[in-house]
């Protein structure tokens, strides 16, 4: 099976074994490094400085948020402080906690904001003793006269405002980056051998290659998922090292492709273990399919709360079709034109030339389309599209680049039958210089990865424009209640918890009807304390007739009993009133009743991104 009576094949065999595995050693110490320093957000001996906050300085909001966030440059220590005043008084601020990104501050707001301008400011410690302050500013607007023009969110949602989330943390972005470069040197390979150079699979180096992108590729994506894991959950890095703890990774559909990728490439083992199923037409398949499958899984890293057929297309597109590029210049360059060579790197080079043309247009072409998709027209104005267009800033040198290596190869590969030393090392100094532009887009594409794009909602963003929305009550037992569309029928529910911040059980909210003749509702709230739950409209309320239905929210706090909370809803009977006398309830079907208790459970507890700041009535 091995051709080794070649003459490429006894320059490779002649080669020692650790000569190999210093050249992998020192690039990969190089590339991390390069790394580490791209990013890196200051110097070593830098001052600490902000780097983002949510609110951000100047943003101006209809709802006051639940929390301040603040991140900065580099991690924080525990005894740093943060503080806000809003119009000349303390804000109600509860402990200040360092994010499970080590470099964010974080101050959950436990009581109601005035309406006016909130000034927050900061102190970090440094390591050198020193201390470094500064802060920042946002105002909230009154509900009543505010122009939603004023703020950045959309007003229909509901009372919620889109914030853009502080970026990822450093360790998160840098494994990133060497998960997707690892994964597409192992699908690049593997695409390589089936479309250009069968005979590579003989030689022994590039089994070599092949194992050691593999290993690097299946320990990344585990890096990835298990601080994915950490930031989603709460939980410490330690605590999510294993599978068993991944299940936050299934709340949304970005989390499940991080989690499948790692089996996807747990299962492209079998080329590993046997680089020929790649040649083989019954295994060949399979082979191929389990490496670019788990390419496709990046595509759906911005999916959490909603579908975009169009960005997912052209997202999958994408990163397949940079996976065959910048993989196709790693295997190229160190394995391929490692030494002369013989008709079948000739062969190899030729058919690199050929079939990489395809995969830059269609790159170039679904890249335009992802970011219309994310960014829209406000490519200048964001920091994504921004960071986009610094991309294709490298994307576009590597297209120069890979232009005048495609010419070098027409001029001196296309008719000869073999590949000398120097034609061999100027060829793979190209391929590699390309390679290191491709590096530089992986890095800008894992920073625009951590933030939001314009057409994007950040998770957990509620843009039902609720036709009732209860003020909130204020005091120990701070609720809010939210209804639509407060017709007869199935009706979606939100309840919004802002105090006690934990330690609260049995919340319960009971709908009493106008008459005796209709059944009241009773949603059983699974929330322990501060934050939010959504009982979405198919599972919805089920009002059965028209008029003035009270509404009480009760639960136990740390101390006991908590005072209840009364609002009043107006149910219209609705232009489109069903006769039916059955209406959907938690995906079964309840008879209107004469009198009874109709028990509701209530949908999974989200998190919002900010919620209107009125007040309610407390009934005693």
């Amino acid at each position: 099976m091995s051709r080794v009576s070649d003459h490429r094949s006894t320059e490779m065999n002649r080669a020692p074994r650790a000569r190999v595995w210093r050249r992998l050693v020192a690039v990969a110490l190089g590339l991390g490094a390069a790394l580490s320093l791209t990013m890196t957000a200051s110097p070593v001996h830098a001052e600490t400085t902000l780097v983002t906050s949510s609110p951000a300085d100047g943003e101006k909001l209809i709802s006051a948020p639940l929390q301040i966030t603040a991140t900065f440059s580099a991690a924080v220590p525990n005894n740093a402080v943060l503080t806000a005043v809003c119009e000349g008084s303390p804000a109600p601020l509860g402990t200040v906690t360092v994010g499970a990104d080590g470099i964010s501050l974080i101050a959950p707001i436990t009581g109601s904001l005035p309406v006016g301008t909130c000034n927050v400011t900061y102190s970090v410690p440094q390591a050198d003793g020193k201390v470094a302050t500064g802060g920042f500013s946002f105002e909230i607007l009154n509900p009543d006269t505010a122009d939603p023009a004023d703020v950045g969110g959309d007003d229909t949602d509901g009372g919620m405002l889109a914030v853009d989330p502080p970026p990822v943390s450093g360790p998160l972005g840098l494994a990133r980056v060497v998960a997707y470069a690892a994964l597409a040197a192992l699908f690049g390979a593997a695409a390589f051998m089936v479309m250009a150079w069968p005979e590579g699979v003989d030689y022994i180096n590039v089994r070599r290659y092949m194992r050691t992108v593999w290993v690097i590729a299946l320990v990344s994506n585990y890096i990835v998922a298990v601080l994915r894991t950490s930031l989603m959950s709460g939980k410490s890095v330690t605590a999510a090292i294993s599978p068993f703890g991944w299940s936050d990774l299934f709340d949304n559909a970005s989390g499940i492709s991080a989690f499948a990728r790692v089996l996807l490439i747990a299962g492209s083992f079998i080329i590993i273990a046997r680089p020929e199923r790649l040649l083989d037409p019954q295994s060949q398949p399979l082979a191929v399919g389990l490496p670019a499958a788990a390419m496709a899984t990046f595509a759906f890293t911005r999916t959490v709360d909603e579908f975009s057929l169009l960005g997912v297309v052209s997202g999958i597109v994408h990163t397949l079709s940079i996976g065959l590029w910048f993989g196709g210049l790693l295997v190229l360059g160190q394995t391929v034109l490692v030494g002369p060579g013989d008709d079948d790197v000739a062969q190899a080079v030729r058919g690199y030339a050929r079939w990489i043309r395809i995969f830059v247009m269609a790159a170039v072409i679904s890249g335009l389309i992802s970011l219309y998709s994310l960014d829209g027209g406000s490519v200048l104005t964001s920091r994504h599209g921004r960071l986009i267009v610094f991309k294709a800033v490298g994307v576009a040198a590597m297209v120069y680049l890979g232009v005048a290596l495609r010419q070098y190869i027409a001029r001196n590969v296309a008719k000869r039958r073999e590949v000398n030393g120097r034609t061999a090392a100027k060829l793979r100094r190209a391929v590699m210089a390309e390679a290191g532009f491709g590096v530089i887009v992986l890095i800008v594409t894992s920073w625009a990865v951590a933030t939001l794009p314009p057409n994007v909602d950040p998770p957990g963003t509620d843009k039902t424009n609720y036709a009732f929305v209860g003020e909130r009550s204020g005091g120990v037992f701070d609720v809010q209640v939210k209804v639509t569309p407060a017709m007869v029928g199935a009706n979606a529910v939100r309840v919004d918890v802002y105090s006690p911040a934990q330690g609260m059980t049995d919340l319960t909210v009971q709908f009493n009807p106008p008459t005796n003749t209709t059944a009241s509702i009773t949603l059983s709230v699974p929330l322990d304390g501060a934050g939010a739950a959504r009982l979405p409209m198919k599972e919805g309320v089920p009002f059965g007739a028209p008029g003035l239905w009270t509404v009480i929210v009760t639960a136990n706090g740390p101390d006991g009993p908590l005072p209840s909370v009364t609002y009043t809803v107006s149910v219209m009977s609705g232009s489109g009133e069903s006769t039916d006398t059955t209406v959907a309830t938690s995906g079964t079907t309840v008879p209107a009743q004469t009198g009874g208790t109709v028990v509701v459970p209530l949908g999974s507890t989200t998190v919002p991104a900010g919620i209107q700041p009125v007040t309610a009535s407390v009934a005693p």
